[in-house]
């Protein structure tokens, strides 16, 4: 999947090093998690509620993990 690969990036560009890495594992596995059980819970299909879902972990985690937001 496509987005599996650019979504998770772009929510995690302002980071850097194994910090960003870090972040966008955890963005992708939250994504992956959230799409599968709404798609079981909905009986919708797979793929779509997983770009969905990705996408909605990606903004509240680029929202949440704003570089120098988390040390202050």
């Amino acid at each position: 999947m496509f987005s599996s690969l650019i979504i998770p990036a772009l929510a995690t560009q302002r980071h850097r090093g194994a910090r960003r890495h870090a972040f966008a594992y955890g963005i992708g596995a939250a994504g992956y998690a959230l799409g599968l059980a709404l798609s079981a819970l909905l009986d919708a299909p797979s793929g779509a509620v997983i770009v969905w879902a990705l996408a909605g972990c990606a903004i509240a985690g680029a929202a949440a993990l704003r570089p120098g937001t988390a040390d202050t």
